[in-house]
């Protein structure tokens, strides 16, 4: 129901829309830039590669404390059809969105950084694996933003 009115919003107030300038606010920027997270991984959570990939740029760089660096579209989208969306069990991220912090970039974009917690769901019982803190860097170009650069790093298994 989150995901909805937070889409809604997005829709009605012109948050979404195919050809995008810099927001005028910080508050616009926050609004902007946790919309996009929210509706990126949503596309993550279900598993819907072809949309998740929308969100990203062509030379997106992928920094992850325990699993390495994977660098490009292509790799990115494999690594989640091969680590996130393999079959018997699905793991999903969930946003801390008490955590968020959104900077503007200059001449770029904005920085989002927080805290993300992940679930396991396996014969749909979710259990919680873990925390971590990540950073993405968001592009705007050509009217469009897409993530470029994402850290996720501080992994802990849940207590």
């Amino acid at each position: 129901m989150k995901k909805l009115i937070i889409l809604m919003a997005a829709l009605t107030t012109g948050i979404v829309n195919a050809q995008d300038k810099f927001p005028e606010t910080q508050k616009e920027l926050e609004a902007k830039i946790i919309t996009l997270d929210s509706l990126a991984f949503e596309a993550y959570n279900t598993c819907d590669l072809e949309k998740s990939r929308t969100f990203f740029t062509e030379d997106v760089e992928f920094y992850h404390d325990k699993g390495g660096i994977s660098k490009g579209c292509d790799k990115l989208m494999e690594s989640i059809r091969k680590n996130i969306c393999n079959g018997s069990q699905k793991i999903l991220r969930k946003p801390v969105l008490s955590t968020f912090e959104v900077y503007p970039m200059v001449g770029y974009g904005a920085i989002l950084s927080g805290d993300h917690e992940f679930y396991i769901v396996e014969n749909g019982v979710e259990r919680k694996t873990g925390t971590a803190k990540f950073t993405h860097l968001w592009l705007l170009e050509n009217g469009k933003w897409k993530m470029s650069r994402i850290l996720s790093y501080n992994h802990k298994p849940a207590e």
